[in-house]
């Protein structure tokens, strides 16, 4: 067994979302590699640090300077027994990432995720009535299984709605024919629809001249 075959064992785990906003919570890739090491081991010195990274202790202390002034770490001083005793704090950088992400990470609970999905339903069972009249009990159980069985985005059984009325066409069997058909076609995004559309327009444009037939033995050919 390598280092290769062994690496997801490690004790450095961070979330892909560091490298999607590195640039906002470190000033540099060396700071970053400092800050790495106080991730590993709060307790570790400075000198340890240079040491193993081949630098010197000043350049250290000024990546730890740099990342104070950043916002990604804490540097607290205490006394202790007539000692100072200096405490690095690698949170800051974490709490940062929360602010970034606007609290998405927090605000995703099961029971925000419950409050969430009751909202996507009950909006939909508002749009349907509006076309179709009241929604019966076995009719609302549907749109639940659409959105949270089937796996039918939000977006798309809205649009699948929206594609019933204007041909005017609106039942719940054939509402769920239009999400079958595209899920086997492979759309999965109003953005998908829209590409697929355009497409069939620009092929309508292009088929008279296309279809378009000049017998070779005509009299404008003589």
């Amino acid at each position: 067994m390598n280092y290769y075959d062994e690496y997801s064992k490690g004790h450095l785990v961070l979330p892909n979302v560091f490298l999607a906003h590195f640039s906002k919570l470190f000033p540099s890739a060396f700071d970053f590699l400092i800050w790495l090491y106080f991730f590993e081991n709060q307790d570790i010195a400075p000198s340890e640090i240079a040491e193993k990274t081949g630098k010197k202790l000043s350049e250290v202390n000024q990546a730890i300077d740099n990342l104070s002034k950043f916002g990604a770490m804490k540097v607290t001083l205490i006394e202790i027994d007539g000692e100072m005793e200096t405490f690095f704090d690698i949170s800051s950088a974490f709490k940062h990432l929360d602010e970034i992400l606007g609290g998405a990470v927090a605000s995703s609970t099961p029971e925000n995720e419950k409050v969430q999905e009751e909202g996507q339903l009950k909006e939909l069972v508002s749009m349907f009535e509006a076309e179709m009249g009241m929604i019966s009990p076995v009719q609302m159980e549907e749109l639940r299984a659409w959105l949270f069985e089937d796996g039918y985005d939000f977006s798309l059984i809205k649009q699948a709605l929206r594609e019933a009325v204007l041909n005017r066409k609106v039942s719940l069997n054939y509402i769920k024919a239009i999400l079958r058909n595209w899920k086997n076609d492979g759309v999965n995004s109003l953005q998908a629809i829209e590409s697929r559309q355009m497409e069939r327009e620009e092929a309508k444009r292009k088929k008279p001249q296309e279809d378009f037939y000049i017998p070779l033995d005509g009299p404008w050919n003589s």
